[in-house]
């Protein structure tokens, strides 16, 4: 019989994501396989890169200039031409746009990731393929086993602490599916990108993908185990979380469903989780239907202030992690500067999941943009002429000129729905889907009801001041003035959800 493995593929264990957190062993197939690198880009342009350049050929070279219309700091576009564009050949000391920075804009949009070897981690409970992949398998080996044959762990040898994670058993057999691997390499390509904008502030151009650049290196795998842990989120919308096993996000939801599931079959599972609150079930229900209780609860606040947000499930969501953070920070003595970032990171998904709705119910259409074979950048003025053809109440000069700088290629992509995209693009878009739909909520609101100038404020902050990197953080006031109007912002529309 082989050996049991067990991966601990973050470098902390000593971390958990939070107070009560319960380790917990889930069961994968790990299998070795080819895949696009999402680390290697640097032949690609940043969207900082990318937006100045696009505006130098649309005969925009004023620093000034440029600096209003992507609404950044003119000494930092300064910086990055002096720094990146000029030295690199993309532009000339005038200002100008060199063959090869043209060249490098027109190829930015198919590059293509090189290929690297990794590993692919499918769920041995539903089948599915996790979105994650990772060029290392970091194994640890438990210092003993228990009388009930459960893997204990030593990590502080100092302290000699032991840790006892509940191990869950593998319900079904490893499959090898090409189709599925390819669609979690795309969700885990999206939550690579949030990451890096969250960690950096930075969100890099996703490349296009190709069935081809995916294959099985070996066609056998060995059953293997994910260190992660449960853990209480009483506030929260669920109240009870899985940890992302890989910390690329903070739970993994895609882990909770597949658990979730099983639970009545597992009742000592579900005492394991019941046990992270600190609190027992009441005599007369089983831990599965408390927690299922607990859910509940937080499924009737939402009906009470906000009944409108079950008919958008991913709106509601959102709507919940927003006002749980709010109500965090509102009650701290001492505000943590990461707390008022993950405010300012919820209420920017908030916002972009009302226009992805909106996009959804009311889709522009494409054949209206110039084609991406003809054209690759807005010619002078036309993103201008785009939006001022709609002729909305709700729209104002200063919108116009903010919305204009937002690539070609973003818009396209936002129109489409085919890919990872600024809000700000979102928001074009929406705004291009009012011209052949009279029934289009846009067109009911003048603009002191829409308050775009707000959202796009609201856009540059987070983008500004939420990065772990960021010097200039923004303070709590700001924040939970900009999520109370963004709570407000998404309820305009609620007789269209």
């Amino acid at each position: 019989m082989a050996a049991e493995r067990y991966l601990l593929q973050i470098e902390e264990v000593s971390r958990p994501p939070a107070s009560g957190s319960r380790p917990f062993l889930w069961p994968v197939y790990v299998w070795k396989v080819l895949y696009p690198d999402p680390e290697q880009r640097d032949s690609r342009l940043n969207l900082f890169q990318q937006a100045i350049l696009g505006l130098v050929r649309a005969k925009c070279q004023d620093p000034q200039e440029i600096a209003d219309l992507l609404g950044l700091n003119c000494e930092l576009v300064q910086f990055i031409m002096a720094a990146q564009l000029i030295p690199n050949g993309w532009m000339t000391s005038l200002g100008a746009l060199t063959p090869e920075g043209e060249q490098r804009l027109d190829e930015d949009e198919t590059t293509e990731a090189p290929v690297c070897i990794g590993y692919a981690y499918q769920d041995a409970i539903s089948g599915n393929w996790l979105p994650r992949f990772t060029k290392e398998l970091r194994e640890i080996e438990p210092r003993r086993t228990d009388e009930q044959g459960y893997p204990v762990f030593v990590f502080d040898r100092n302290s000699g602490k032991e840790d006892r994670p509940f191990r869950l058993k593998h319900a079904i057999e490893g499959t090898l599916d090409l189709g599925s691997l390819f669609e979690a390499y795309r969700h885990y390509q999206r939550d690579y990108a949030h990451a890096k904008q969250r960690d950096a502030g930075d969100r890099p151009c996703l490349p296009r993908l190709h069935m081809e650049s995916f294959s099985f290196i070996e066609d056998s795998t060995q059953p293997t185990w994910l260190w992660t842990w449960i853990f209480a989120d009483r506030d929260g919308d669920p109240p009870w979380l899985i940890a992302d096993p890989f910390r690329l996000q903070h739970a993994a939801v895609w882990l909770r469903k597949p658990l979730q599931e099983i639970l009545p079959d597992y009742p000592h599972v579900a005492r394991y989780i019941a046990n992270a609150f600190g609190q027992k079930p009441a005599t007369d229900m089983t831990a599965a239907e408390w927690l299922r209780s607990l859910e509940n609860e937080v499924d009737l606040k939402l009906l009470a202030d906000f009944g409108w947000s079950s008919k958008v499930p991913s709106i509601r969501g959102y709507l919940a992690g927003v006002k749980r953070r709010m109500e965090l920070l509102s009650g701290q003595a001492r505000t943590w500067p990461e707390d008022i970032t993950s405010l300012l990171i919820e209420m920017h998904n908030l916002a972009e999941s009302v226009l992805q709705w909106m996009l959804k119910v009311y889709p522009p259409d494409i054949q209206r943009l110039p084609h991406w074979r003809i054209q690759s950048e807005w010619k002078n003025g036309e993103a201008r002429d785009y939006l001022k053809a709609s002729h909305l109440a709700c729209l104002t000069d200063d919108v116009i000129r903010r919305l204009a700088a937002q690539p070609l290629n973003q818009v396209r992509t936002a129109v489409t729905r085919q890919g990872s995209t600024s809000l700000k693009a979102l928001l074009f878009a929406t705004l291009l889907a009012t011209c052949n739909q009279d029934g289009h909520p846009y067109h009911t609101f003048a603009s002191s009801e829409l308050q775009f100038n707000r959202l796009l404020d609201m856009a540059d902050v987070r983008n500004k001041k939420a990065g772990h990197s960021s010097k200039d953080r923004a303070i709590k006031e700001e924040a939970m003035a900009y999520a109370e109007f963004v709570v407000q912002w998404v309820q305009i529309f609620k007789k269209w959800y």
